[in-house]
């Protein structure tokens, strides 16, 4: 059985004229310690499609079920990670990776231990007691990257988690969470309109059609190292160049559709 099991999925949303269809018909598998990143046009219902998982939508048909048991509400089995960092501004770095441990029952120096060692995976450890507008963007995303891996959920969920960086930062970010995630081994559903970041960060793609979404292209990547020089390697270019064509016809379709 997958971890992740999605069958049949449909969800619509009804505007003021008319119904929409985000998602028809949706079905995949995820099995477990997989890193599946989700690509398609704007708007085509990636994010909609992370947010049932999460239990923040719900759904109009089919089933979403992890581990056997069908998703409810949000919930610490289902660890999410927004654009947007998060974090609460009134508690220190330190207490922000710290508080969904605490949430957890988790004994205040265990936590606390915890939360200094995924600090410092993302090397914030001397920033420990800063509040959120003390850090810049990048590290309160790094900050919400290892509170997200220290709530230890059953599946990650990441919802364009590095898009408002700048690209610098975005690409030493993409490597912070290559490594974290290369120890860790957790399973992790990756939405991103960036097929570099797709292609460097995961396992596997998912492209999916312009709205409504569906399964067009299932890819499974290399197991190979991620360092810094994999971006420049024949096979991550190959690789870049196969899914950008998949996409491309899906966001002329996309444009075609906002136009009608």
């Amino acid at each position: 059985m997958a971890l992740l099991e999605v069958k049949n999925l449909d969800k619509s949303f009804v505007t003021a004229d008319r119904k929409v269809t985000a998602i028809d018909k949706l079905t995949v598998a995820i099995e477990d310690n997989e890193f599946v990143a989700i690509v398609g046009p704007s708007g085509c219902g990636k994010s909609t499609f992370l947010h049932i998982v999460g239990g923040f939508e719900p759904a109009d048909g089919g089933a979403v079920m992890l581990d056997g048991r069908p998703v409810g509400r949000p919930g610490p089995d289902r660890g999410m990670m927004f654009q947007d960092h998060t974090l609460f501004p009134w508690l220190t770095a330190l207490a922000n990776v710290a508080w969904p441990l605490q949430m957890k029952g988790m004994a205040k120096a265990e936590r606390l231990a915890k939360a200094r060692a995924y600090l410092d995976l993302v090397h914030l450890s001397r920033y420990a007691g800063l509040y959120p507008a003390e850090l810049s963007g990048g590290m309160r995303q790094r900050v919400a990257l290892a509170r997200l891996f220290a709530l230890d959920s059953q599946i990650l969920l990441m919802d364009e988690p590095f898009g408002s960086l700048d690209s610098q930062t975005r690409e030493l970010l993409q490597e912070e969470l290559q490594a974290i995630w290369r120890r860790d081994r957790k399973t992790a559903l990756f939405v991103t309109h960036d097929i570099d970041e797709a292609v460097f960060l995961a396992t596997r793609v998912l492209v999916l059609t312009a709205r409504p979404a569906r399964l067009k292209a299932d890819i499974a990547l290399p197991a190979v190292d991620r360092g810094g020089d994999y971006r420049k390697s024949a096979q991550y270019l190959r690789t870049r160049a196969d899914i950008w064509d998949l996409l491309r016809e899906e966001v002329l379709r996309a444009r075609v559709l906002e136009e009608t």
